[in-house]
């Protein structure tokens, strides 16, 4: 480590596209860190200098994409088909990029580590060294930028080169969706998670093979793709992609989220398919799907987060400055079931599974096929009639019985029948459905209904893992209001 009064270190201010210097950093802790900062890059560049300076990281790609498309080859689906056209521009602009890697990127980083050992170049920092701010190092040489930033909150290193110099190029995507609506609801998916807006347009900047192309398939039209930077991560090198629709003016994120809490209970099931592969996160083992949402936009989600845990049963934690907003069990698997059942989604889940780095979207896979008790589990016949209602937890742990119907008839015809047994029920839209309720107040008042319900929960609530805390404390909080005995003694 160089002698801390050798070294040129200042804050940071911008002028044009890069920061000079204002003044010298004095603060013996944020110099620490920043020297923490600079050895780091040291010793990533080090520890990877072999697949950086052969460019490998790149034939890596190139050879996995090639690999796809002959695999793919005689596949004639219309999504595939467009999707090689995504994956052959790609190639098209990696190999322009380990050209450049080779000749002028990688002798220019080299450059600057030098200067770093002789001291020989500044130093630039911005943010802060507190939890609430990112510290950030910036080193700059001819045609690259090296940016070094502690995460604020989470305390990780990320390495990013800035590259210039490197043009992009065109791809027109055909539209392949036979719905119009499930496009609709992927968009805002990808909207309200990843997406960002570039010059008006929505735009996406992913390190991530399978996200260009999904992303891509979801903003028919004239799709700008370049690559300006390579992310140097503790276990190798990536290369980031920025992706801007043309033909698709962007929506603020405020804008987007008000229009996602109006959607029916079936759009808005298509639109968190999206969201997972965005912000989310799978897991087969323990059977779970959840979103893991950063307090900053906390308040963005709030009102889909309500409908998310009134209506499909998620439930939510907040933990390390994030809410996790997941679901789990059987109705994980059923919700991965629900994606693959509406054809657009399944294709794009398929495809994206394929393509290099889709393990998350292979792990829906894998949930879906996983075995779950019958629906009647979750269910119970009403006393006194044939009629079979699921039994529902919402984000209050007050419990209903729901039926749905697709024929208001139907759903009325079970309404008198409930009538005739001596239960009073209601009717609400649901999406496409009708549903009839019968009530936690209901339930509470009747012994012959909170029986069989307070046994369900019961049974449930034994089922569940003993690692499972939040939904056993859900499940115990519900019997307890309902009045269910021998809870909480």
């Amino acid at each position: 480590m160089a002698q801390v009064n050798d070294l040129r270190i200042c804050w940071g201010v911008r002028r044009g596209k890069r920061l000079v210097c204002k003044e010298p950093v004095t603060d013996e802790a944020v110099i620490k860190e920043v020297l923490e900062l600079v050895d780091e890059l040291r010793r990533r560049v080090e520890v990877h200098g072999g697949k950086l300076g052969t460019a490998a990281f790149i034939g890596e790609l190139i050879n996995l994409l090639e690999r796809w498309l002959e695999e793919h080859k005689n596949d004639k689906g219309k999504k595939i088909k467009e999707a090689k056209k995504i994956a052959k521009k790609m190639i098209k602009l990696l190999r322009k990029l380990k050209k450049k890697w080779v000749e002028k990127y990688w002798k220019r980083l080299l450059e600057l580590m030098e200067m770093l050992e002789k001291n020989a170049t500044d130093i630039i920092v911005t943010g802060g060294n507190d939890s609430n701010r990112s510290l950030t190092v910036h080193l700059y040489n001819e045609d690259i930028a090296v940016i070094v930033s502690k995460v604020a909150k989470s305390g990780s290193i990320t390495i990013s080169l800035s590259l210039s110099k490197l043009e992009g190029d065109d791809v027109r995507v055909t539209n392949t969706f036979s719905d119009e609506e499930a496009l609709k609801a992927i968009q805002r998916g990808w909207e309200i998670t990843d997406g960002g807006i570039m010059n008006g347009h929505s735009a996406m900047g992913t390190s991530q093979p399978w996200q260009v192309v999904l992303w891509s398939l979801a903003y028919p039209g004239k799709i700008h793709m370049y690559i300006n930077s390579i992310n140097i991560n503790g276990d190798g090198a990536s290369i980031m992609w920025h992706l801007i629709a043309k033909d698709h003016r962007a929506k603020p994120k405020k804008v987007v989220a008000k229009e996602v809490r109006n959607f029916d209970e079936e759009k808005l099931r298509v639109f968190l398919a999206p969201a997972v592969w965005g912000d989310g996160d799978v897991n087969v083992g323990e059977r779970y799907v959840k979103l893991i949402i950063g307090l900053a936009k906390y308040e963005l989600w709030l009102g889909i987060i309500e409908r998310l845990v009134n209506e499909l049963g998620f439930t939510m934690k907040i933990r390390d400055y994030k809410a996790e907003v997941g679901i789990n069990s059987s109705n994980a698997v059923r919700l991965a079931r629900d994606w693959l059942s509406v054809q657009d989604i399944k294709e794009l889940i398929e495809l994206g599974a394929s393509l290099p780095g889709g393990e998350k979207l292979k792990r829906i896979i894998e949930l879906a096929n996983m075995e779950i008790k019958e629906l009647g589990s979750s269910s119970i016949t009403i006393p006194g009639t044939d009629i079979r209602m699921t039994i529902c937890i919402d984000g209050q742990c007050r419990v209903e019985l729901r039926a749905r119907r697709k024929s208001k008839d139907e759903a009325l015809w079970i309404i008198e029948e409930l009538r005739r047994a001596g239960c009073e029920s209601s009717l609400r839209v649901a999406g496409r459905y009708y549903e009839v309720a019968i009530l936690h107040s209901e339930i509470q008042s009747k012994p012959e209904l909170r029986e069989p319900v307070c046994n369900r929960l019961l049974e449930w609530y034994e089922e569940l893992p003993s690692d499972s805390i939040e939904e056993k404390w859900r499940f115990a909080n519900a019997m307890r209001k309902l009045g269910c005995p021998d809870i909480g003694k």
